[in-house]
């Protein structure tokens, strides 16, 4: 049995295959998670989607972290899709290019 068998967790912060959130997503997925994803604008929805399907989700959701009626609306989601939430990630950052 893996340690995260059974469990749902949503990813905030893929950015793309060599972020942290990414790494950490890859590693919770290989322990048995059933992972959701969330993006910020349609150039990280480009990416994110095609990563996602990698881990075998299809649970990948829109959200501005500054607004709380977004942030709102993906706890929805989820609550509708897993009707409980075992883990967050929250990796976000910004950094110059």
């Amino acid at each position: 049995m893996r340690c995260l068998d059974g469990k749902k967790g949503l990813i905030f912060g893929v950015a793309n295959d060599r972020s942290l959130a990414w790494g950490i997503a890859r590693s919770c997925h290989r322990e048995g998670a059933e992972l959701g994803f969330t993006y910020f604008g349609e150039a990280l929805q480009k990416r994110v989607v095609p990563l996602a399907e990698q881990l075998h989700s299809d649970f990948v959701l829109p959200c501005d972290l500054n607004v709380d009626a977004e942030i709102a609306k993906v706890f929805h989601a989820v609550g509708e899709r897993w009707g409980q939430l075992d883990f967050v990630v929250h990796a976000v950052a910004f950094a110059k290019k």
